[in-house]
Order: structure tokens, then sequence, then C-alpha cells
């Protein structure tokens, strides 16, 4: 965050619920600092960033798997949407509110520690989920996801053929259903194009409307209309 004064405002917010927080100007200072700071959560302002977002976001990732990340977004949806496309586990839009942010950073945590981190593989068509690994996997590729995505795609393979509710969903957020609305529907966004990028039409994420969200195999779909069909 390139405001000297935004920092000092948020990490004042961030010890008054209990984090230490160290502050870097730009993404030049933040690569040659990080190194030195152990943390286990990254929090960025994505407004303004350089071109490079992608590229420095790709080298967290390689070089710090386990770092779990927030970005600070404006209140565009297309703000949101860059951030989780380049790899940011959740978003927060400012101005920044305190306990609207405690509440993500310690979901975030608790995510990174919690039982979806330990191994396990679930499949649905040709598409395997890799929860400890955070990506999908078939024959011939593999494509990384967030931890936001892998939660969320975790209660998807856990329910392939059946109606996942947006109440169950917003229990990943541990907030109420409709302030947790905005974040489900750009993360449900962001799964459905990795899972199209990596199985292509062979699994499907739809919306069900008025129920929840679908994942199923359009393979096993397809039998099961076959055999309810009278001969």
């Amino acid at each position: 965050m390139a405001d000297s004064a935004g920092r000092e405002r948020l990490q004042t917010t961030l010890a008054s619920v209990g984090f230490d927080a160290v502050g870097f100007p730009d993404l030049t200072q933040l690569m040659r600092g990080w190194r030195r700071v152990e943390s286990r959560l990254m929090l960025i302002d994505v407004d303004g960033l350089c071109d490079d977002w992608k590229q420095v976001m790709s080298q967290l990732r390689q070089q710090l798997p386990g770092l779990s990340v927030i970005v600070g977004t404006g209140e565009t949806p297309k703000s949101a949407s860059i951030a989780l496309d380049a790899g940011a586990d959740e978003f927060v839009s400012r101005p920044w509110i305190a306990a609207e942010l405690s509440a993500r950073v310690h979901a975030a945590l608790r995510r990174a520690d919690g039982p979806h981190r330990q191994s396990m593989t679930l499949t649905c068509g040709c598409c395997r989920l890799d929860v400890a690994g955070r990506k999908l996997v078939t024959a011939s590729r593999s494509v990384e996801l967030t931890g936001r995505e892998t939660a969320l795609a975790r209660m998807m393979f856990q329910s392939v053929g059946g109606v996942v509710s947006r109440r169950a969903l917003a229990r990943i957020w541990e907030m109420e259903e409709d302030l947790a609305s905005r974040s489900i529907e750009q993360h449900i966004y962001q799964l459905r194009r990795k899972i199209r990028l990596c199985a292509g039409a062979d699994v499907t994420l739809r919306n069900v409307y008025a129920r929840g969200y679908q994942l199923e195999s359009m393979a096993a779909a397809s039998g099961n209309m076959k055999s309810s069909v009278p001969g």
C-alpha cells in the first residue's frame, strides 16, 4: 500500500484484533522484504498495482505454497475478479471495516490449518481434486486452486450430483449468508472457469435456481438419463 497513513491505520486495525503486521509501500519492497518476515498471511492492496501482479502472485505461490493471501479491492466486481483470478484466496472491499477484516483473517488462517489441507483426493468424472495439493487434475492437465477455491471444490466434490445450498457454502466464509453472497458468486465463477479449463465439457458446475449449485459429470448424467428411459 503506497499510502503510508493508510498502512499505519491498517496495521493499527490488525494490532487491535491481535495480529502483528509489517507493511510495504509497493510490490518491489514487498518482494525484497517478505522473505525476512515469518508470515502465515499476506494482505495486499490490489488497486493500482503494476502489470506484473499475476507474476508476483505466481512467485508467492511457488515459494510459499502455504501462504494465505487476502487482497483489498475497490467496490467493483471487476476488482475482485482480477484479484481472485490472480490467485488470491479472498478479497475485502475498502474502506476497511475492522470486524469484517478480523473475521476474514481469522477464517483464512483457520482454513490454512484446518482439515481441508489434509491428504484427500475426490473425483467427479475425469477430474480429480487434490485437496492437499490445492489443484484439479485430469490425465492431461493440472490447474492450481486458491485456498478458498479448494474449500469450495471439496464441498462440491463431496456432493457430486446433489445440490449444495448457498447457506451451506456460506459456512466456509463463517459469515451470514447475505454478507457472503457476493464472495460466493465470485469464487463459484472462478472455480467453474477452472473446472472447465481442466475437464472441458465432461464436468459442469451449474446454478440450480433458488436452491444452490450442483457439480456433475456429464457422462454420468447422460448414463442416468438413458437408464431412466423405458425400453
